[in-house]
């Protein structure tokens, strides 16, 4: 009996793809399911770089856009999806709570790629949309499918914040605690209410902090150190750290006739092959300044496009890291913006033992990229940087804070405050 509401409640708000149709509800990550479909970008109208943060009842909008590799066009939709503070689905809520208009929206937007070796249907839509907008604040998901919710494309992750006169002031300093104190990076910061009601500060307030734009390591469940008033102090935590990690390597594929600094050699065969030259292991390197997109991209065509969305070409692009022998306790994986920031089998990395070291090949749209080299353990789904790439508190690194608040008897997570903090503000 449970199976099935499960199944009722997750078909109301949306459906399974037909990879989960059966046993699981879809996981609220960003995911791409078919593998036609590339560079899905989320991100504030106007500014690639950005967070897809809306301000609830704002006159803001997100961009959203997408290749379809496969032929001719297709009938795209898309519904939002609310979620609680740790990504699991409002159960409490139905879509008439938390959408105000139409529960799916067409994607109408689409042009076909122009002089370009791979052909290409890029998709694009603007939300909210006249028919579609959010309620409520809080984290959402929106899930893109084919003509019918069970045969859903991808789902990708954005939030709407209040304007609820909620202050965060925030700076990123050195760990205190001795065993992090190279490595490590401490988020000291304070939430002022500002007048905003809350009957119990400790109970009804979370917080969640996340670095660059990375979900699995975020920290969660902190509580304030000190409650003065309307001011919750999160200051000098030693439970408030990151490790700094190093700054992203960056290679830049927007022009596929010249080699850019990281560009080894470029071939041509039925596609473009662009190699990378080796990635070393920098664990023990000194740490050295390198500006950088905190792991993002952008798309770019640099040989005399005008519209890069879709005059921008798709290649191949290989990795490699000279390593002596295969590590037994875990995996590599590439990490970054160009992986959709998940450690999965796409973006895990194969040892050779005949060229002695991990390899791994991305079909990626020209541009400039930001990657790492990741670790993770067997068992656990937490990346970890510095076993090749090593860590250090000086390393550049944003970090958002997210200040979630939910009232006595409230039914969902109301997400009053976000704020961006960078290591380099001080």
């Amino acid at each position: 009996m449970i199976v099935a509401v499960v199944f009722l409640l997750d078909l109301f708000v949306g459906g399974y793809s037909q990879e989960y149709r059966s046993t699981e509800v879809l996981p609220n990550k960003n995911i791409i399911y078919k593998t036609n479909i590339k560079t899905v970008q989320l991100y504030k109208e106007g500014f690639e770089l950005s967070y897809p943060i809306l301000i609830l009842r704002s006159s803001e909008h997100l961009k959203l856009s997408f290749d379809d590799l496969g032929s001719g066009n297709k009938r795209y939709k898309f519904t939002i999806i609310h979620c609680e503070s740790d990504w699991t689905i409002s159960s409490e809520l139905t879509p008439f709570d938390y959408i105000e208009g139409y529960r799916e929206e067409n994607i109408d937007d689409y042009s076909y790629s122009y002089n370009t070796t791979v052909n290409y249907t890029h998709y694009f839509v603007t939300f909210p949309t006249p028919g579609m907008r959010p309620k409520i604040s809080g984290n959402y998901m929106i899930r893109v499918y084919e003509d019918d919710p069970f045969n859903v494309v991808f789902t990708w992750r954005f939030v709407v914040v209040e304007s609820s006169g909620v202050g965060i002031e925030g700076k990123v300093s050195q760990a205190s605690r001795m065993e992090m104190r190279d490595i490590g990076q401490q988020i000291d910061f304070t939430i002022d209410l500002n007048g905003f009601p809350v009957s119990n500060m400790k109970q009804d307030i979370k917080v969640v902090i996340q670095q660059n734009e990375r979900w699995d390591n975020a920290l969660r469940n902190m509580e304030p150190r000190f409650i003065r008033g309307q001011t919750l102090d999160y200051s000098y935590d030693e439970n408030n750290v990151f490790t700094g990690g190093n700054e992203f390597r960056v290679f830049d594929i927007k022009s596929l006739l010249y080699q850019s600094e990281r560009i080894a050699r470029i071939l041509y065969d039925t596609t473009y092959q662009v190699f990378l030259l080796e990635d070393k292991p920098r664990t023990y390197k000194n740490y050295t300044y390198e500006k950088d997109l905190d792991g993002r991209f952008y798309i770019k065509n640099d040989e005399n496009a005008q519209n890069s969305d879709i005059e921008a070409d798709y290649t191949w692009v290989h990795f490699s890291l000279p390593f002596p022998a295969m590590i037994g306790n875990g995996h590599l994986y590439i990490l970054g913006g160009l992986t959709n920031w998940q450690l999965d089998q796409s973006c895990r990395m194969k040892y050779s033992f005949e060229r002695r070291g991990y390899e791994l090949s991305l079909f990626l749209k020209q541009g400039l990229y930001n990657y790492f080299i990741a670790f993770v353990e067997n068992g656990k789904n937490i990346a970890e940087e510095s076993l090749v790439e090593g860590s250090h508190w000086e390393t550049e690194n944003e970090y958002t804070i997210y200040v979630y608040y939910r009232e006595p008897g409230g039914l969902y997570d109301r997400l009053i405050a976000v704020q961006n903090i960078s290591s380099m503000q001080q």
